[in-house]
């Protein structure tokens, strides 16, 4: 069964999952739409810094925009 996206109050407060929340740990996962299109930007970085992320990047075999990407996913997640 598929439900309607709810938010993290009216889950806790249904009586349909009181049951399955007894005991249970919950956590709120950020959702990122991946949209299926890069958008260009124009962002500004210390020199050092971008030197360091494109050392990193083609360590990993990733492009700058790509490193950028996990790495802001993975800051918005934790």
């Amino acid at each position: 069964m598929r439900l309607p996206p709810r938010d993290f109050d009216a889950i806790m407060s249904d009586p349909e999952f009181a049951e399955d929340r007894d005991g249970a740990m919950t956590t709120v996962i950020p959702l990122i739409r991946d949209r299926g299109s890069a958008t260009r930007i124009n962002v500004s970085f210390d020199l050092g810094l971008l030197e360091a992320i494109d050392a990193t990047a083609r360590e990993r075999g990733q492009t700058r925009s790509a490193f950028l990407a996990s790495a802001a996913r993975k800051d918005i997640v934790d």
